[in-house]
């Protein structure tokens, strides 16, 4: 599945500049005020500039992207400090997000190009980055532009549609991860309708 980072970064930013200002400091997902997840989804972007900037690993210790939402997500995760970065990216950004998110989209697309998807990059910094191939890296911050891309239209209350490979991909990845926390066929049971209680008829509904 063919994934663009810099399509994804530019539709994010598409959307950002759709939001009504006055929307800004209203509820936005969880915790966040919209703002403030606007922050955090911009982090995906800032960080490929960031990341790129550090010197290049030697060994790729996370071999997908599947397995980066595993391993560094969920099992090096910190919900509280997720959702402090998510606040001070927000601040970074002040009061109109659009022309800083302007800045960090082109930033982040150059680095990329210049860069070239077979690149190793050191993920999370720190005194124990993981390594990855920059490609696989990339649909990790399309995984997240697109879901989160999601949470920023239904705040703001706006229609949006991003590319349907990027829907594919991000479903794909989900499901893998599904999987990997052993909640496979429940995530299997709700998409093919299996679960009436969700709300959703499924994909087989025709041929219950």
């Amino acid at each position: 599945m063919t994934v663009r980072f810099d399509d994804a970064a530019g539709d994010l930013l598409d959307l950002v500049e759709r939001v009504p200002r006055e929307r800004l400091d209203a509820p936005g997902l969880g915790e966040w005020t919209l703002r403030e997840l606007i922050g955090h989804t911009s982090r995906a972007v800032s960080t490929v500039t960031d990341y790129l900037a550090l010197p290049e690993p030697a060994e790729v210790t996370v071999h997908s992207a599947s397995e980066y939402l595993e391993v560094v997500l969920r099992q090096r995760g910190d919900d509280e400090a997720i959702a402090l970065r998510g606040r001070a990216s927000a601040a970074a950004l002040g009061d109109d997000p659009v022309p800083a998110l302007t800045e960090l989209v082109t930033a982040a697309i150059g680095a990329v190009a210049a860069a070239g998807p077979a690149r190793r990059i050191a993920v999370g910094g720190g005194p124990d980055p993981v390594g990855m191939v920059l490609g696989e890296y990339l649909r990790t911050r399309v995984f997240e532009l697109t879901v989160h891309g999601l949470d920023i239209a239904d705040a703001a209350g706006l229609e949006w549609r991003p590319a349907p490979a990027h829907v594919l991909d991000a479903l794909h990845l989900a499901a893998a991860n599904a999987s990997a926390r052993d909640l496979g066929l429940e995530a299997l049971r709700f998409l093919t309708g299996r679960r009436p209680d969700a709300g959703l008829d499924g994909v087989l509904a025709a041929g219950r």
